[in-house]
């Protein structure tokens, strides 16, 4: 039975959720968005990692690793 975690787990126009840490223990900043590029890049031991292209709901854009959505 294969790891449900491994590979890529967002497809384009997926909505995506980043919390941010506000100082105080146990309360999030929630930043929400959609998937608009999905990219792999080799890091030098030769794993894959996937990073993604995210248009966040206040029009900016931001490129983020897949561990930190």
């Amino acid at each position: 039975m294969p790891n449900a975690l491994i590979g890529q787990r967002f497809n384009l126009d997926d909505r995506v959720i980043r919390k941010f840490t506000t100082g105080f223990s146990n309360k999030y900043k929630i930043k929400r968005g959609s998937i608009t590029e999905a990219l792999t890049r080799v890091n030098k031991v030769g794993v894959k990692k996937y990073y993604y292209k995210v248009l966040w709901d206040d029009k900016r854009s931001s490129e983020l690793a897949q561990h930190i959505l």
